[in-house]
């Protein structure tokens, strides 16, 4: 038997419904039970895994932004490979977000509408103040802003970072959130357990809340300080 196209059977579902003058919490219980009657669960869908870079490719990557000599550029990707925050997170950090004596940056409303604090390596303290200081004679609020004084945007972010992968011969396919994966699974080997992981990537779920709730950044700085004494990039 041949199916009815959707939008069609739409149409005669909303004939049967339209007398009962349907607002969304009724429709939704509605085809919650047609769900349950049908027996229709969602189908899983196959998580694959990003497929990481190597410490000599993460390497030769840095090198290759390092032979640029383009400061911007290379605080970005530091901030990017260190911290492991989001693209659009990235692009909002103002000039007063980071807190240089304490060694963090904060992230305003981040994925979730959720405000955080990340921690950055005490070996990034005096170049990060330096690049500070010169956006701020600029006279820029956004850490990362056009000669327009205009915020960088995710897509310049993104093609800055594929433009030196490109440059570094990496066939993987390299954009911002792939060193998210990076930092998180350097820590993960470097036995930072998932709570505090929670509260370093600004990812949780309402299951582990109450931990997360209960964790400050101070527990977890000591530890991300020395995991990041082994990492590939200084």
């Amino acid at each position: 038997m041949k199916r009815i196209p959707p939008k069609e059977m739409a149409e005669k579902v909303a004939r049967q419904l339209r007398p009962q003058h349907p607002d969304y919490q009724y429709l939704k219980h509605v085809f919650h039970h047609v769900r349950a009657i049908l027996d229709v669960t969602p189908a899983s869908v196959e998580k694959r895994l990003p497929e990481l870079l190597t410490d000599q490719e993460l390497t030769a990557f840095y090198d290759e932004v390092f032979r640029a000599r383009n400061r911007k550029h290379t605080v970005m990707i530091k901030l990017l490979i260190f911290t492991g925050i989001r693209n659009a997170e990235l692009a909002g950090i103002r000039l007063t977000d980071v807190d240089l004596g304490g060694l963090r940056i904060r992230i305003e409303q981040g994925k979730g509408k959720k405000d955080r604090y990340v921690p950055i390596p005490g070996s990034f303290r005096g170049e990060l103040m330096q690049y500070i200081e010169s956006q701020r004679e600029k006279g820029a609020t956004y850490l990362f802003e056009s000669n327009r004084l205009k915020p960088y945007s995710t897509r310049r972010i993104r093609q800055i970072v594929k433009q030196y992968a490109e440059s570094a011969g990496i066939t993987k396919r390299v954009y911002p959130h792939l060193f998210r994966h990076q930092l998180i699974t350097h820590l993960t080997k470097h036995g930072i357990i998932s709570p505090k992981l929670q509260l370093l990537s600004g990812h949780s779920e309402e299951k582990s809340l109450a931990i997360y709730r209960d964790l400050a950044l101070s527990d977890v700085t000591g530890e991300y300080e020395e995991a990041m004494r082994s990492f590939p990039i200084r």
